[in-house]
């Protein structure tokens, strides 16, 4: 009989934690805009995208008033994600995934 290969399995993604933390401050600022309608418009969606634009890509959408860019709108958004992944990166150079490796947690 002929000996079976072995097959290797590739790992599947693996989602960095601390930037999965970084989503958090936009996703509420998105939840508090729609359901308080802080930008005037109507709708929870409208107002969610409205502020998803702002706070993500900095640039105020709303219908009817003149259109601005603001680079410090993104510290609600953009910035904490990109924070996040830079930290991730360096807990990775640093050997920090490997301490928790061996814990008895699994998701």
């Amino acid at each position: 009989m002929a000996k079976k290969k072995k097959t290797h399995k590739k790992p599947g993604m693996k989602i960095p934690l601390l930037t999965v933390a970084g989503l958090v401050p936009g996703i509420s600022n998105m939840h508090r805009a729609g359901s308080q309608e802080i930008h005037g418009q109507q709708g929870y969606l409208n107002n969610l995208s409205v502020e998803a634009s702002r706070i993500y890509l900095g640039f105020d959408s709303r219908i009817g008033a003149a259109p601005k860019w603001n680079l410090g709108w993104c510290w609600e958004g953009s910035f904490p994600i990109l924070i996040g992944a830079f930290a991730s990166k360096i807990a990775s150079k640093l050997g920090v995934n490997k301490m928790f490796k061996g814990l008895p947690i699994r998701l």
